[in-house]
């Protein structure tokens, strides 16, 4: 798959959409059973309805405000498996007369995703932005998060799987830009503008999130007549906002994270077994700095070579991963 230098999502020209890979069919077989056995609704979202607004009143939600007109999807990390995108419409088809369509990602991340079974996250993929956002998490190594544990508990979760346990590269996905969600406080969904759509999520564990199209909603304002009250989701009504008390707000991942402020600096990097190409960097002192990926074939190849375990390098800081690279392989002076 061709892919391109420079900032997709600031493209200005009309993008092509991504030819991702179908899975092999004895893997997706294995996706479909994997989720039919795990996920008893695969439904992620409903349309919020007037008639159901009342709800909001009822519980926490919160606000994901979203450029994209793609829907969400399954990621499913399966037993030494390559990571895969599944899409929810499909599911429960009669005489398997429909299968969701699933695709290969090519992902730098921990085999131990694996364990207990798998584990399967909510992503919204846009193949014409060429961007995955990172949303929630259900299943953990096995364990089922969703039924079990609210938002802001997955989020606990998610915050691993960033840190730890992943290591971005948009060349190895082929020019995907990946990314991680951060919602909003409710009282915060009056000032959301710049927006296809917004997702409500619920704090409660085992429920759907609601969602409201930004669109159709301000054609809705222009059309109505005054003496009309139209249900408008822009303006959500001050009781919600007001509701106490004001619950806490999950933990932010904002990625990509501050430009640091030596964007060039010299530590010593440290293979790790369970992600090839990937390297634990600590400082000179002994500080740890990040974990880094390599993109460059000669330079695997170099690092590999190497015999001391923990290898000096120099690593630069690159905004759109939010850590830093490694760039070269120091002398050892």
């Amino acid at each position: 798959m061709a892919t391109e230098e420079g900032s997709l999502r600031n493209s200005h020209r009309e993008m092509s959409q991504l030819r991702l890979k179908p899975v092999k069919s004895s893997l997706h077989e294995l996706a479909v059973q994997f989720v039919e056995t795990r996920v008893p609704d695969t439904c992620v979202r409903q349309r919020l309805q007037p008639d159901k607004e009342a709800i909001l009143k009822k519980g926490t939600f919160y606000v994901l405000p979203s450029e994209s007109r793609a829907q969400p999807g399954f990621l499913l990390f399966l037993p030494k498996q390559v990571p895969v995108f599944m899409t929810t419409l499909g599911f429960g088809s009669k005489n398997g007369q429909k299968k969701p369509d699933a695709f290969t990602m090519r992902m730098r991340v921990d085999y131990t995703l694996g364990d207990g079974g798998g584990s399967l996250f909510i992503v919204t993929l846009d193949k014409i932005q060429h961007t995955m956002r990172l949303e929630d998490v259900w299943i953990w190594r096995g364990e089922d998060l969703f039924s079990q544990k609210g938002y802001s508990q997955r989020r606990v979760y998610l915050q691993e799987f960033v840190e730890k346990l992943w290591v971005p590269d948009a060349r190895l996905m082929g020019g995907i830009q990946t990314s991680v969600a951060n919602p909003l406080p409710l009282a915060a969904l009056s000032s959301v503008s710049s927006a296809y759509s917004v997702d409500l999520i619920p704090e409660l564990p085992g429920k759907r999130r609601f969602w409201f199209s930004m669109e159709s909603a301000v054609t809705g304002e222009q059309q109505q007549k005054p003496q009309a009250q139209p249900p408008t989701y822009r303006a959500v009504p001050s009781p919600i906002q007001t509701r106490p008390p004001v619950p806490p707000s999950p933990p932010l991942l904002s990625m990509p994270a501050p430009a640091p402020e030596k964007t060039r600096q010299r530590a010593f990097a440290t293979p790790l077994e369970s992600l090839p190409d990937v390297y634990d960097l600590t400082l000179e002192d002994g500080t740890p700095l990040c974990r880094a990926a390599i993109q460059q074939l000669a330079l695997s190849k170099l690092l590999r070579s190497k015999k001391s375990p923990q290898i000096p390098v120099w690593a630069e800081w690159k905004k759109e991963f939010g850590r830093y690279e490694i760039v070269e392989v120091c002398d050892g002076r």
